[in-house]
């Protein structure tokens, strides 16, 4: 498992706005976690048609990156960590201009420098 890997993942139970449901996730933790710890930090995707508005904490992802069947919305705010248990299928794999975009996305969710 690498960072920039996308998984279908399990993200229920929720609360409130929490993303949910079956639902691609992007793994966004460094590969040392990956390789070494039971969880790893993932931002979900939501599809396009649902995003009437795009913010600064979210990155728009064309149909075919990463072979993801249509247009996608990383959710750089609803950053979590999950379970590796959670994670179904691997999707595909983004792009390294597609992962600093997501980088750039959670620098402004998180207010890192």
């Amino acid at each position: 498992m690498k960072r920039g890997d996308i998984f279908q993942a399990k993200l229920n139970p929720t609360e409130g706005s929490e993303q949910g449901g079956i639902r691609p996730v992007v793994v966004v933790s460094r590969d040392a976690i990956n390789e070494s710890s039971p969880v790893v930090i993932v931002v979900p995707l939501t599809d396009r048609k649902n995003k009437a508005k795009i913010y600064p904490s979210q990155i728009v992802l064309k149909a075919g990156e990463g072979r993801l069947p249509m247009e996608s919305v990383a959710l750089g705010e609803q950053v979590r960590s999950i379970s590796k248990t959670r994670l179904g299928n691997q999707i595909g794999h983004l792009a390294p201009h597609s992962m600093a975009a997501i980088g750039a996305a959670l620098k402004i969710a998180l207010d890192l420098p």
